[in-house]
């Protein structure tokens, strides 16, 4: 085995090729989520790096604008952000305080992990095999069209 030189956002959009499969596929959906997990955030670095919004923080600005139209008052992004992530650190942290099990319905929580990663992959004009094959399966399951 050898050293290579690794390109972040190439072994990125590989994750969210393999998560879409897992997912699409395979039914392999917290599988899904760790993989597309792992490129949204490399692939939402890459969008702030590049001086442009990231996926998650588009969407909380969607969401905080809702919540202090309706309540009054800003949302909170740490809030916001935990019960966003909260099933993939589930499955990525289990510490002495955990219980082994947890609820949670994969299924939804790895269309919606794949639908940002998806979304910083296309803000970063990059083309991702099975994306077609998703999308069809969002509007056909999701948006019911």
């Amino acid at each position: 085995m050898t050293a290579q030189t690794c390109h972040r956002i190439d072994l990125a959009r590989e994750q969210l090729e393999m998560a879409l499969d897992a997912f699409l596929e395979r039914h392999r959906f917290a599988s899904a989520i760790t993989l597309a997990s792992a490129a949204e955030r490399v692939l939402g670095q890459a969008l702030l790096n590049k001086g442009q919004q990231a996926g998650v923080d588009w969407k909380f600005d969607a969401a905080d604008l809702a919540h202090t139209k309706l309540h009054g008052r800003p949302l909170d992004s740490k809030t916001f952000n935990d019960a966003d992530n909260c099933v993939t650190a589930a499955l990525r942290h289990f510490d002495k305080a955990d219980a082994p099990d947890f609820e949670a319905d994969l299924e939804e929580a790895a269309c919606w992990m794949l639908v940002r990663a998806c979304e910083n992959a296309h803000r970063l004009g990059l083309t991702v095999q099975g994306f077609d094959a998703f999308n069809d399966w969002f509007y056909q399951h999701t948006v019911g069209v």
